[in-house]
């Protein structure tokens, strides 16, 4: 069985105003931890992929740009439907095999990251023949035939994710992200470099399919090749199973449900509206999500270790646990304010008037996009803690809202309301993952409520902002500029101790 993550923690005290500030601006200085030296290196990490997924982001801002003037709106919505089944892939073939290496004392073990490879590989080529067998199916029941063929080439991604190399996991194991960090950045530029020259030979879908399998092959490949340590291959000990088992069975769960709750939008929405309504969706979820899968990839490479490494050492998480939220926070705050307050702008800076109704799409998926930011750090805290099961019942929980409030929605609104309770949705998964962490002593409420209304007036100032520029003509350029303007100036109080922080790490570093 998996080795528990130490006694219940101490409950943390209540917080204040205070907390909304970093702790160098309002903490007392202390003798230095064993917790503090993981924090400085996750503060190394975390720069490192913050500053990377931003390329990456722009790479894929970048790509979108392109190819939505080089090929039509059915394409990517088409692919909108293919990705649902490439996400339950991604899913799928993972199992829980990464956290199990990052959370178990054994995760540096040549004969546990040998059976835990082999479980991951076999999981993925199973994964890719069952789609196969699915395809045909699903292609008869949304009436387009491509499925039949588009849906098992992509889903090949599942045998690539099934042989990536277990030196990925030891590097986010012991935030070692750098290289990491330039594997994701070559992987993206591959894929765009694939997908423009596709789409100017021929502008069809398969232009999307190439340029998601070349990334995903570079990444795999990079990984095996560049990453120093220990290179999984198959081999099996039995008696690791058990442990494998114990925490990969609710992270198994927990990807089932995952994949119900977050490709839900699109398998149902598949069946409400056009394909070029789709297609118009999928560019505003893109924007939406930019922000909260930064924040996920800064969870699962740095926040997840950067917590299990301190629980095991016997340290107070509930201190460092506030600390790393709190900065998600106001970061993904102040990005998905601007989106919430001025997302027509958003999508008019970038795209033609066919993905106009993008505008408010964004608006809304940006809103229930920061109801699921105060989870990620949650459920990296449950597993850092041993406790997988709450993962699980997070999603449960938000399936449950989506099946009561997305008929009711679409019932009384059409396909408005049924986006609305999408979104709105995200609040039950909330609930289950604070429940969970506050049962060992991590206690969130106070400091997320406190965020929320600082969203919520940011958010307010840049719509008012932003229909007094529309009302007067004023160009798409400076509507966006004078929302960023406008959302910066409320979250500066809150931003500003990160930013001068940060200015005094570079002084320091570059005054040597």
């Amino acid at each position: 069985m998996v080795v528990e993550a130490g006694p219940r923690q101490t409950p943390a005290p209540a917080l204040t105003e205070q907390e909304l500030v970093p702790p160098s601006a309002t903490a007392p200085s202390s003798a230095p931890s064993s917790a503090d030296s993981y924090t400085d290196r996750a503060v190394r990490g975390g720069a490192i992929t913050v500053v990377g997924n931003l390329l990456v982001q722009v790479l894929r801002l970048g790509q979108q740009i392109v190819l939505t003037r080089l090929l039509p709106q059915e394409a990517f919505g088409l692919m909108a439907l293919v990705y649902s089944f490439r996400g339950a892939i991604d899913l799928f073939s993972d199992i829980g095999i990464g956290p199990s290496i990052i959370q178990n004392p054994r995760g540096d073990e040549p004969r546990f990251l040998d059976t835990a490879w082999t479980l991951q590989f076999g999981r993925g080529v199973g994964l890719w023949l069952f789609t196969g067998v699915c395809a045909l199916p699903m292609a008869v029941f949304y009436g387009h035939p491509e499925l039949a063929v588009l849906i098992p080439v992509a889903s090949f991604s599942a045998v690539l994710a099934g042989s990536r190399s277990t030196k990925g996991y030891s590097a986010e194991r012991h935030m070692n992200l750098a290289r990491l960090t330039l594997i994701e950045f070559i992987s993206a530029l591959a894929a765009l470099v694939v997908m423009v020259v596709w789409a100017l030979w021929s502008p069809t879908v398969w232009a999307l399919v190439a340029g998601g399998l070349v990334g995903a092959a570079v990444d795999v490949g990079l990984g095996h090749l560049i990453l120093p340590g220990y290179n999984g291959r198959f081999g099996w000990e039995k008696s690791i199973l058990p442990t494998l088992v114990h925490f990969g069975k609710w992270i198994f769960l927990s990807t089932v449900l995952t994949y119900l709750v977050n490709e839900s939008d699109r398998l149902v929405f598949g069946k409400l509206i056009s394909l070029a309504q789709l297609g118009v969706y999928n560019v505003a979820l893109t924007f939406a999500m930019t922000p909260l899968s930064a924040t996920h990839a800064l969870s699962s490479k740095v926040v997840f270790p950067l917590f299990s490494r301190v629980n095991q050492s016997g340290d107070q998480l509930p201190r460092v646990f506030r600390q790393a939220r709190r900065l998600a926070l106001v970061v993904s705050g102040w990005v998905l304010s601007g989106l919430i307050g001025g997302g027509p702008a958003a999508i008019g800076l970038v795209y033609d008037s066919r993905y106009s109704d993008g505008g408010w799409m964004l608006q809304v998926l940006a809103a229930g996009a920061w109801l699921a930011i105060p989870e990620i750090t949650n459920s990296s805290a449950s597993l850092a803690l041993g406790q997988p099961r709450w993962l699980a019942l997070g999603n449960f929980a938000k399936l449950v809202g989506l099946i009561a409030l997305v008929p009711l929605g679409y019932f009384w609104f059409g396909f408005p309301g049924a986006l609305v309770a999408y979104a709105g949705s995200e609040l039950f998964r909330y609930a289950a993952s604070t429940v969970g962490v506050y049962r060992r002593g991590l206690r969130t409420v106070q400091q997320d409520f406190g965020f929320t209304l600082v969203v919520a007036a940011s958010s307010a100032c840049s719509l008012f902002v932003l229909h007094q520029l529309q009302a007067r003509g004023v160009h798409v350029v400076l509507q966006a500029l004078a929302v960023f303007v406008a959302t910066t100036l409320v979250w500066m109080p809150w931003l500003w101790p990160y930013l001068r922080d940060a200015l005094r790490r570079l002084g320091e570093r570059f005054g040597r």
